[in-house]
C-alpha cells in the first residue's frame, strides 16, 4: 500500500494527474480486495481513505507545499538529492 502511495505522491508533485488517477485506481482495487476489519484496524474507514485519494489537486498543491518547506530544513539540505527523470530522459 505505501508503495502505491509513494508513486500517487511522485505522479502528483509531477503533475501527471493521468498517472495519479491509474495509481488512484490500482490503490482502489487494493483496497477492495482487503477485509473491512482488517483493513479498518490498520487505516481506518476504506471509503473515507478513498475518498482523500480523490483530491488529486489539493494532494497536489499539499504535497508541493510540503516538498518545499522541507527542502530548507537543515536536516534535509545535508541528505543526497535525486532528480525524477522522465521516462524518455533515461532512454538517451
Amino acid at each position: 500500500m505505501k508503495i502505491y502511495e509513494l508513486i500517487y505522491g511522485v505522479a502528483l508533485y509531477l503533475n501527471k494527474i493521468d498517472i495519479a488517477q491509474d495509481v488512484y485506481i490500482q490503490i482502489s482495487n487494493q483496497i477492495s480486495g482487503w477485509d473491512t476489519k482488517i483493513f479498518k484496524y490498520w487505516y481506518g474507514d476504506k471509503d473515507t481513505s478513498l475518498s482523500k485519494l480523490l483530491e488529486f489537486e489539493s494532494n497536489k498543491r499539499r504535497i508541493v507545499k510540503n516538498v518545499d518547506l522541507n527542502a530548507f530544513d537543515s536536516r534535509v539540505i545535508k541528505l543526497p538529492t535525486y532528480k525524477f527523470l522522465e521516462h524518455h530522459e533515461t532512454n538517451r
